[in-house]
């Protein structure tokens, strides 16, 4: 899946193993997972946040059109962030760890999670989840000869053992 994560990172600027990640907790690389909520596809994106972002629910187990609607939403997630953090002139790959944590909650609970001090404890577990993946070989991208890697800071910024202290 890498080709399509690398597409829409770049269509959307997002950091492509931070996508990837989202990808490997949510459906573990399965394009027709779903799950007992709804949602679906590769980024197991809820039906209405598709239509919401632009894709026909009717097309989420695709995969282009599941990681489609899913960066769009993680990018929609860090626009408000910006907003509400006062983020403005930092690129969405230089976000600071603190805030790429509630970008993952958000993306798990639901927008409301970019500002709530407290989360539910299946949340904490999935940002941790998405955390290590991004720290692992489970996230490298593969990619073709001479083609470059725009990888960001967040790798830099957050290590494993510093996580939700």
């Amino acid at each position: 899946w890498d080709d399509l994560i690398l597409k829409y990172a770049r269509k959307y600027r997002l950091d492509a193993r931070f996508l990837k990640s989202i990808m490997a907790a949510e459906s573990e690389f399965n394009p027709k997972a779903i799950s007992p909520a709804g949602a679906r596809g590769l980024m197991q994106v809820m039906p209405v946040t598709a239509e919401g972002m632009g894709v026909p629910s009717r097309k989420l187990l695709d995969p282009e059109y599941g990681l489609k609607a899913g960066a769009a939403y993680i990018q929609r997630l860090f626009k408000t962030s910006w907003r509400l953090f006062h983020l403005q002139g930092v690129r969405y790959t230089d976000a600071p760890h603190w805030v790429m944590q509630r970008v993952i909650a958000a993306y798990h609970a639901g927008p409301k999670f970019l500002t709530r001090t407290r989360w539910f404890a299946s949340t904490r577990a999935y940002v941790r989840k998405v955390v290590l993946f991004y720290h692992s070989k489970v996230t490298d991208l593969r990619r073709p000869t001479g083609v470059a890697l725009d990888l960001p800071s967040f790798s830099e910024a957050v290590a494993p053992s510093g996580v939700l202290h």
